[in-house]
Order: structure tokens, then sequence, then C-alpha cells
């Protein structure tokens, strides 16, 4: 019978739900959902295919215990009895990262602290030997999260975050975080029609669209991940994930256009889909999105796209005025079709939906960039 292990996987806060839903979709697996946290038990296979795959989640975690707690001692006795040496070798170096979220007594390097003791308190008890600190570049990260007076504590099998795909060479100064960008892809339904982002900047909407579509896993830029490091990783499992991942590969070509006003952000994107595998499929044009001559000849079933805010300009009355002109521009070119938006200019746009008579059809909070935003499905 193949063992099964606790997970859980951070991803951002807004889209807890799709991320469990692509969880459920690569490894089969049940979840449960909270904020921020998506829960599930599955075996070993689990880790090596979300890291490599999944689009929607941060990072993916083994879990090792959660539960509530009143002081800082008892945290200390809860991390203390976990068995650590079936995850660290006793050659390696560990360091803990704490969130916290509420008001306490202490900090989070407080926290930190306490637990690094309880794990090198714990490791010497069963072992004899002293597990070493290193807070720059250990080889395992225990992460502690503190949330009012509960505490859930799992092993980083990750690493850097999941949505640093590692293909950019080109960094737009307001590039989307690619986990939204496909979780945006998800919400219109995307499954490979004609796609457009007509505000393009630096092509994260359509580079996301041509890998779900050619199911490229995400291990083909990233080369680094921390479960390698861990007593459970299996080399010969990881290597039949892998062979798998790649033979479900497609590089059939696909109908998308990044479209964007500035011929900085054009040659970025063109640069980024490059260095990810997707210029072929891709199809790069210089066009004002507010403009409807700018459409010509471009076919679209969807749009996807993240326009400018106007928050950082404090020119809201224009974004406003902006977003009018999308979105008419928009329903009197591709008349009927669905439209997945982001932005923080929340009540701009809502205007602008109002005054074009565009219907939106569902909207959902998210934090994009530090900022509360908002993710709507439109009809024109």
């Amino acid at each position: 019978m193949t063992e099964k292990y606790k997970w859980f996987a951070s991803t951002p806060i807004g889209i807890e739900d799709i991320g469990a839903q692509e969880i459920n979709e690569i490894t089969g697996c049940s979840t449960t959902i909270e904020m921020g946290k998506i829960f599930f038990e599955g075996p070993l296979d689990a880790m090596y295919l979300l890291n490599y795959y999944a689009r929607t989640i941060n990072r993916v975690y083994l879990s090792l215990a959660r539960g509530v707690f009143n002081d800082l001692r008892d945290i200390y006795h809860e991390a203390k009895s976990i068995d650590y040496t079936t995850i660290i070798p006793a050659e390696s170096t560990f360091a803990v990262r704490c969130e916290r979220a509420g008001s306490h007594e202490f900090t989070s390097l407080d926290v930190a602290r306490v637990v690094g003791q309880a794990v090198i308190d714990s490791y010497y008890e069963a072992t004899g030997r002293r597990l070493k600190v290193n807070l720059e570049t250990p080889d395992v990260e225990i992460h502690v999260f503190i949330r009012d007076n509960d505490f859930l504590i799992g092993v980083n099998t990750t690493g850097e975050a999941l949505h640093k795909r590692k293909y950019r060479v080109f960094d737009h100064p307001a590039a989307l975080k690619t986990t939204l960008a496909a979780a945006m892809l998800r919400i219109a339904g995307y499954n490979g029609e004609p796609l457009l982002d007509p505000l393009c900047g630096g092509g994260t909407i359509v580079i996301e669209a041509a890998h779900k579509s050619r199911k490229t896993p995400i291990f083909l830029f990233r080369k680094e991940y921390l479960f390698s490091k861990l007593k459970i990783h299996d080399s010969l499992l990881e290597d039949l994930v892998k062979k798998k991942l790649l033979s479900e590969m497609n590089r059939d070509l696909y109908e998308i256009t990044c479209m964007d006003i500035s011929v900085k952000s054009i040659e970025g994107a063109r640069r980024n889909a490059e260095s990810a595998l997707v210029l072929d499929t891709i199809k790069f044009k210089i066009g004002d999105a507010a403009r409807i001559e700018s459409y010509t000849g471009v076919e679209a079933e969807l749009i996807v796209t993240n326009p400018p805010y106007g928050i950082r300009s404090h020119n809201l009355k224009k974004i406003e005025g902006f977003y009018k002109d999308l979105l008419k521009t928009w329903r009197d070119r591709y008349p009927g079709i669905k439209a997945v938006v982001i932005t923080a200019s929340t009540k701009q746009f809502e205007n602008a939906v109002l005054a074009t008579n565009v219907e939106i059809k569902s909207t959902r909070f998210v934090m994009h960039g530090g900022l509360p935003a908002r993710i709507y499905l439109v009809k024109t």
C-alpha cells in the first residue's frame, strides 16, 4: 500500500478554490481550504507533480503539526515532539521561517528561535547529533505559520515560490504574478481557443496560456527544489514523474495574441516568450487597446488582461475614462466576448461597466502586489 503524507500548499489570497481544483486535477487528492492554504493527503509523487506542474500555487509543504497554543512554551513542546530524523539528514543545515498574523506578545523572530531550538533538541535526543543552523542558504526550511492562537508547522519542499517560473528575461514594472495569470485563465475557462491580451506588458498571461495549452512543466525552467535535500526524496520516483509530464507535452500551435502600445513592452514580451519556449505560438502586435482599429486582423474568443490601475500615478479619473473606452471597444469589436480583467481600481472599473452596458458575470477579491484588487469576468 502506498504511504500517504499530509501536505499543504500556499496560494495567493483569493484563489484558494482554484488552487484546490488544480491540485485535485493533478493528483486526484481531496482538499480542504483556508485563507491562503490548501490541505490534502496524498502519496509522495504528489510532491513532485505539484512542484513540477501546478500553476496556481506558491509552495508545497510537508505538514508536520498544527494546533492551538497559549504561549511560546506550547509551540516549543509541540515542535520538539516531532520526529525530524525521518525528514532531515544528519549532515544537513536548517533554518526556521515564521509568518505571523494577529496580536502577540512575541515576534516572528522569537517563534523562529524557539522552534529552531526545539528542532535541535529533538534531533539531539534522538541521534546524539546537533543539527547546524544556516539562516541564509539552508538545506532544509521549516516554516511556522501563526494566526491568532493557531499554529501550523511544515517543511518547504519547493524553495523559491513557484510563481517565479525562471523564464523571464525582461521584467515589466507592473508585471502580473504568474499564479494570478494562471488563475485568470481558469476563470475565463480557457481551453486553447483564440486568446487575446491587449495590454500584455511583458507577456505573462499569453505565456501562461501557451504553457497551459502545451502542458509545459515548470521544471524546464526551474532547476532547484528543496525536496532534493529531504530524506523522503526518491530520485527514481522523481524521474518517473518527469518522464510522465514530458510525455504529455505537445508542440501544437495556438491562436494567442499579445498586444501593447509600448514597443519596449512588446520586445520584452517577445524575449520572454522565446525564453519560455513558446515564441512560435504567440503573435505580437503594437496597438492601442482603446482604439478599435488596433484590433484589425486579431481573432479572439477570450480576452484576459491586466490593465493599468492609475493608482501610483494618482490619475483615477483618467483611468475610469480609459476603462470606458476599453470596454466599449471590446463590445463593438467582439460583441458577446468574455473578458477577465484584474484591477485595484475597482470603483472606476465598475463605473465603466455600468456606462458601457457590459455584464459582470463574476468577481473575486485577490491581493496583487500588496494591493487589494478584484478579478472580474465580464461579457460584452
